[in-house]
């Protein structure tokens, strides 16, 4: 049983890969990667990995089922959050955007099939299941899109898609980090074509950002497009590929990037843990020695410091005497071997990569806080004006509703050619076109929304502060 709240147009494979963690394979179709047209946010875009890992599902079970249903929890799981929205507007919110995205399919035209400019979900609806009291979101997809499904459910040879990790997914930071992940995969096998500075920033979701075009545009798309997300990929332990990228340029500027992705050398890398495991002697510590600075006064020192201290902890100080380059090797040497003057120095560095991460990640929470104060304000002033809307039509005579929603039908009919008259899209567009004018032509309706929008603000603004407070403690006692 359920009760409808609010309408809006807005198989995985699993298996144990340790005791305490697990792969969530999604086979995605390669027209869904190379998409454009939608600057979607991190969360976003693990929400539609979740919406397509769920249509498969169900397509498994039933390849001609219309309608796909989730439920809002077992979506969130897609994501790698903590924080408890009980309401679940804000998350609402982020579904209502991706309704709302048009998006560009295949623009690498990878798969050679024909791919449309299309929604990435249609027809949402979100239901309350009275019983579990959970939200439930039912929704469609494009027939494109379900197609490349059913090809890869029916094992299709001409089928094209990426084995999508979401597990790995759920833990990136950086939405343009997803997006290279995803490119990565869908090109496991072959080269990723070299693309046009103009596909790489479609594919990005950056093409109409001010910052990323002009004299300074590529200055800030090394610094934080590739940069941050090739590093955290090349960082990430579970990922078993490296990415570097090289730029062409024409006339001074850059007119092509191509992505080139390398298997982690994993016999380089057991072969130098079987040298790290290998014994250090009196020799191995002298070789570690710059050579001009090796002498026997030097050796017998060493010799004799080998009594009192482990190998590896005299190597340490080597190394890092090694590094300050003094002019006095043997004083400076042993001046750190007598006060371990490497621990010191690897604590302070060690302490300053870790307030570098601190100082990052309460940027990130507090930028995240910001984003949640706007959206709180909007859905304030949406939910008002729906009031003002439904007043509206309340204070009218049937015939009269009915010329008005009939009038406003036609409109939106020419605004809106390619949506479904018959369509939830159709009844949102219908409502927010009135609205806007019953609320242009009435100053009351005006001097309403502009109160309930000052509400809305100063109430956003108090919980703003009040978490904001709560998250400089949490940092200040870390």
């Amino acid at each position: 049983m359920y009760l409808v709240l609010l309408i809006d147009k807005k198989g995985g494979i699993m298996v144990n890969k340790n005791l305490t963690e697990k792969v969530m394979l999604l086979e995605k179709p390669s027209g869904t990667i190379a998409i454009a047209g939608g600057d979607l946010d991190t969360r976003q875009r693990k929400f539609y990995n979740g919406f397509l890992l769920n249509a498969k599902k169900e397509l498994l079970k039933n390849p001609n089922v219309e309608r796909f249903t989730i439920s809002l929890n077992e979506l969130k799981k897609t994501l790698n959050i903590i924080e408890d929205d009980k309401n679940n507007t804000y998350y609402k919110k982020l579904i209502k955007e991706l309704y709302e995205v048009s998006i560009e399919y295949n623009v690498l035209k990878k798969d050679k099939e024909e791919y449309e400019i299309a929604h990435l979900l249609d027809n949402v609806r979100f239901e309350i299941n009275l019983e579990t009291k959970e939200t439930i979101i039912r929704y469609t997809i494009p027939i494109m899109i379900k197609k490349s499904l059913l090809k890869i459910l029916k094992g299709d040879p001409d089928s094209l898609y990426a084995r999508i990790d979401l597990v790995i997914i759920k833990g990136l930071k950086s939405k343009y980090s997803v997006i290279l992940y995803e490119l990565c995969k869908d090109y496991e096998k072959v080269e990723i074509p070299e693309m046009t500075i103009e596909q790489f920033k479609k594919i990005f979701g950056i093409e109409n950002k001010k910052s990323y075009n002009g004299s300074s545009g590529f200055i800030n798309i090394k610094q934080r497009i590739l940069y941050p997300s090739i590093k955290e990929l090349n960082d990430n332990p579970d990922i078993d590929f490296k990415i570097d990228y090289k730029l062409r340029k024409s006339a001074n500027k850059y007119t092509h990037i191509k992505f080139i992705v390398t298997p982690k050398k994993l016999k380089q890398i057991k072969q130098s843990e079987t040298e790290a495991e290998k014994p250090i002697n009196l020799n191995s510590l002298m070789l570690a020695i710059p050579e001009e600075h090796r002498t026997k006064q030097l050796e017998k020192y060493l010799a004799k410091c080998l009594e009192n201290h482990d190998a590896k902890y005299i190597l340490r100080q080597i190394e890092y005497t090694t590094q300050q380059k003094f002019k006095n090797f043997f004083a400076y040497l042993k001046k750190a071997i007598e006060e371990d003057y490497a621990n010191h120095y690897d604590n302070l560095e060690k302490e300053k990569q870790e307030q570098e991460i601190r100082k990052k990640e309460f940027e990130r929470r507090l930028k995240q806080l910001e984003e949640e104060r706007e959206t709180a304000i909007e859905i304030a002033i949406d939910n008002e004006k729906t009031r003002i809307y439904k007043e509206y039509l309340n204070l009218l005579e049937d015939e009269d509703k009915k010329e008005l929603l009939k009038k406003y039908l036609e409109k939106a009919k020419e605004l809106y050619p390619d949506v479904d008259e018959k369509s939830y899209e159709m009844e949102f567009k219908v409502e927010r076109l009135i609205v806007e004018d019953i609320i242009a032509e009435n100053k009351l309706f005006q001097m309403r929304l502009e109160k309930a929008k000052a509400k809305a603000e100063e109430r956003a603004q108090i919980l703003f502060e009040a978490e904001k407070k709560k998250l400089i403690r949490q940092f200040e006692q870390a």
